[in-house]
């Protein structure tokens, strides 16, 4: 926006040999913003001397607009005097360059503001679809609190029944009240099972979810197979998808919506549509005998999932070798699914708003993947479990703990939404400068949680602020209190000064972060580098505990590189491809 037609002709002239810039002109004030509210451009040029009126005015009616209000603005002027900058400054420009400046400057201008502003509206974007997922969880919340209490009030009506089952049902409704206080989707899946579990007295159990390839297995238990195991450290994961139709137990429950109830099922009625093909049972050695299936449905009342049961002990009343599930265990079971159904749901809007999140960050920086951040914080978490178990954590408290650390393990990278893609998309080596900015993510992103409201948001701000700390203190960034968190400029240019943190003073969610992240970072191929085995990073692990690493966190992600490597399969993008 100026008046004067051979300013309008230089620029046109300056700017010429960049493809990637369209110059838009506009001599009036009205003119200026009409155009502007039109076109969306990415970057304003405002001259200040205007005859429709003061370049300040219009730079106030600009930044009054909404459509307008985040969208750069450099101020080019002929006026050098610091007071006129720092008015304008005021006023909400975001640069001032006394005219003309040189081509080189002024593109390079232009490109960093277009940059930035574009980081704002998608992190913005972002910010507005996560509200708009707690809206709904918070929706969500209430649909859970109203099916409780229409248990509650179910079990008052249930008088003339037995008392066994007025207590399997009061049983079943304070089970879904602790299920609804978990937050994250595997630990929905996981409390799903060992509830389910507890009440029916069964041996294992899996979870299986609907999905356009067909049913995949995405949650197992089985005491049985972790009782040969060390205590704190969990079965592999299997990756295992069957197709969805009426073959296979699952995938009947699944299709027909109807749950099943089977004593033994090596012994099924061969003119029955599903069969039982026992391929696990003879992978691991287990021996599957009754089981009881129910179907999970969400909202709409459609099936997503099939809850698996199998081989009940009899709850202490009959052989275990005899005991087969009961019609009671049967109803608990679809209460029951019911309420996890719900729980699932809300644990999947809080994913959504996560990934959500870092496809953000992903579009910036092409290693920060959904599969990456899932690796990330399933090794985070299943370290987290052997710390819990070698230290006696109360398993509420690891419960609790393990579902606040798995989002924050997600969300760890998040500041990079704030680093320039010069420096995310670089392929080489980054310079100086370049690291010094790439380091702010951990302050920025922590930044984003130092309004901290729950334990999550506690839990996300410290590892997104320490996961790159290493235990001599030579990492970064180092000690920050909250406020100083929340009062970091989104344009910083390097991480300020601070007292080092070593050893034990870095937060425990944040060193089990470092071993995972870097583990994914050294197994995974990037355009620089093939994978490593797991020989080669053990061997570096161990040379860096005590320098980069917890030395205790090393010695438990050395003995759980067999996990490691499951997880690897079962999120591993380019195997799957």
């Amino acid at each position: 926006m100026d008046d004067q037609p051979i300013v309008e002709a230089a620029l046109r002239r300056l700017l010429a040999t960049y493809e990637d810039m369209e110059l838009i002109s506009e001599r009036t004030c009205d003119g200026g913003l009409q155009a502007a509210l039109t076109a969306r451009p990415d970057v304003i040029l405002q001259d200040l001397m205007m005859p429709c009126m003061d370049g300040l005015e219009q730079i106030k009616r600009i930044r009054a607009n909404p459509e307008l209000a985040d969208t750069p603005l450099v101020v080019l002027s002929a006026e050098s005097e610091a007071s006129m900058k720092e008015r304008c400054f005021e006023l909400g420009a975001n640069d001032y360059l006394v005219k003309l400046p040189a081509a080189q400057e002024l593109a390079a201008r232009i490109r960093y503001h277009a940059r930035m502003g574009r980081a704002q509206r998608e992190r913005d974007r972002a910010m507005r679809d996560l509200a708009a997922s707690q809206a709904e969880l918070v929706r969500r919340n209430a649909e859970i609190d109203a099916a409780n209490r229409k248990l509650a009030a179910m079990n008052d009506l249930l008088g003339q029944e037995s008392q066994e089952q007025r207590e399997r049902i009061a049983e079943v409704a304070a089970l879904g009240a602790k299920l609804g206080r978990a937050q994250d989707l595997d630990e929905v899946m996981d409390q799903t099972l060992l509830l389910a579990r507890s009440f029916t007295d069964a041996e294992a159990g899996s979870i299986w979810m609907a999905e356009p390839g067909g049913l995949r297995l995405v949650y197992t238990q089985n005491d049985v197979l972790q009782r040969a195991l060390p205590p704190g450290v969990r079965l592999p994961l299997a990756d295992i998808v069957i197709p969805a139709n009426a073959n296979s137990i699952a995938g009947y429950v699944s299709t027909t919506g109807r749950p099943l109830r089977i004593d033994d099922v090596y012994a099924l009625d061969p003119s029955l549509p599903y069969l039982f093909k026992g391929d696990v049972d003879r992978s691991t050695g287990y021996r599957t005998r009754s089981m009881l299936v129910a179907p999970l449905r969400d909202a709409r009342d459609e099936v997503v999932g099939v809850l698996q049961l199998m081989n009940s002990r009899g709850r202490g009343k009959v052989d275990p070798a005899r005991a087969v599930f009961t019609k009671a265990d049967e109803a608990a079971v679809e209460l029951f699914a019911g309420m996890a159904s719900l729980a699932l749901e809300r644990a999947k809007l809080v994913r959504g708003a996560i990934m959500r999140t870092i496809a953000t960050a992903e579009m910036r920086d092409p290693s920060e993947t959904g599969a990456h951040v899932q690796r990330v914080a399933e090794c985070a978490v299943a370290m987290y479990d052997r710390w819990a178990a070698l230290h006696g954590v109360d398993d509420d408290v690891r419960e609790r703990r393990r579902d606040e650390l798995r989002i924050a393990a997600m969300l760890h990278d998040v500041g990079k939404v704030a680093i320039p893609d010069s420096i995310l998309k670089k392929p080489g080596k980054l310079d100086e400068v370049e690291y010094e900015r790439i380091k702010t993510h951990s302050v920025l992103g922590g930044r984003l949680f130092a309004d901290a409201a729950t334990p999550y948001d506690e839990a996300a701000m410290q590892v997104a602020v320490h996961h790159h700390e290493r235990w001599d203190g030579t990492g970064y960034p180092g000690r920050f209190e909250r406020s100083a968190l929340a009062a970091m400029p989104a344009d910083l240019q390097s991480v300020p000064s601070a007292t080092a943190l070593r050893g034990e003073d870095i937060p425990l969610f944040a060193r089990l972060v470092a071993v995972a992240d870097v583990y994914d970072a050294l197994t995974s191929r990037r355009s620089y580098k093939e994978p490593w085995s797991d020989e080669k990073v053990a061997s570096f692990l161990r040379e860096e505990s005590g320098r980069h690493f917890d030395p205790e966190v090393v010695e438990i992600a050395l003995g759980l590189l067999p996990y490691f490597r499951s997880v690897r399969q079962r999120f591993d993008v380019d195997e799957r491809r």
